[in-house]
């Protein structure tokens, strides 16, 4: 499939009320599949909040409640869903990437590798890349301040994905660093980043929202502002090729600077 219709879900998440948060998300995403979206990105964190040290009470286990009733809706519509979680697996706790196909089944996941502040104290980091084969593409998995790392888009693209998805949670004041990174990572690996951010407030932190769709020039197709709403775009998948078609990066690229 060259091209597809996707949702940013720009959620006000209440930290700790999971329910609550889960309810909502449902809603918005009734609104995205309205819209005609087949994939629907949520944000980082969506059904507990970035709520610092409870994470670990919060916490679930992968698969379990929350996947379950998120792969539920995601069968219900038949749409693919990706958002992250904290997760509870033998002792330690992750903040997990998940993504559901339209079956309603995990297809995929990927813990979050680098850890953002007060993330140092309960979150244990993740250590590999996930890209998932799917009718949409090739769909490789980070989480919000993965992105200020190069390496990993870079890893997920020598792994052929076409696609970054990417919940966030990114705060004030770093708006410029977020439309830099997610332009950057799409445009130094040649692929597009669909990448969801919460608004609203918590105890330490103001969100902004500005959720983005970036094609693989860097040019963001979708920018959202700091609202709470669905913003709907659509991929091409066909822009990678005619990008690599003019010149291709990874081709150029010189993989050993070590001499």
């Amino acid at each position: 499939m060259k091209k597809f219709k996707t949702a940013l879900v720009q959620m006000d998440i209440e930290c700790g009320k999971v329910d609550t948060n889960l309810k909502n998300a449902s809603e918005l995403i009734e609104t995205a599949v309205e819209e005609g979206s087949e994939l629907i990105c949520l944000p980082e964190y969506f059904p507990m909040g970035p709520a610092g040290d409870e994470l670990g009470e919060l916490a679930e286990q992968i698969p379990g409640r929350i996947t379950e009733i998120m792969g539920e809706i995601a069968e219900e519509h038949g749409v693919y869903i990706v958002f992250s979680m904290a997760e509870r697996s033998d002792g330690s706790i992750y903040n997990t990437a998940v993504l559901i196909g339209p079956e309603g089944k995990i297809i995929g996941k990927h813990r979050k590798m680098h850890r953002f502040l007060d993330e140092k104290d309960v979150i244990t980091p993740g250590d590999g890349y996930t890209v998932v084969d799917t009718e949409l593409g090739k769909l490789g998995l980070m989480v919000c301040y993965d992105a200020v790392f190069p390496e990993v888009a870079r890893n997920l693209a020598l792994l052929d994905a076409e696609v970054i998805l990417m919940p966030s949670n990114w705060p004030d004041p770093f708006k410029p660093q977020w439309d830099l990174a997610t332009s950057a990572r799409a445009f130094d690996n040649q692929l597009w980043v669909i990448a969801a951010n919460m608004v609203g407030a918590t105890e330490n932190h103001t969100y902004f929202g500005g959720s983005r769709i970036v094609d693989p020039t860097g040019k963001a197709v979708v920018d959202g502002d700091d609202e709470e709403k669905v913003i709907v775009g659509t991929v091409d998948l066909s822009v990678i090729e005619e990008f690599k078609g003019i010149i291709n990066f990874l081709e150029d690229r010189k993989d050993d600077y070590t001499g």
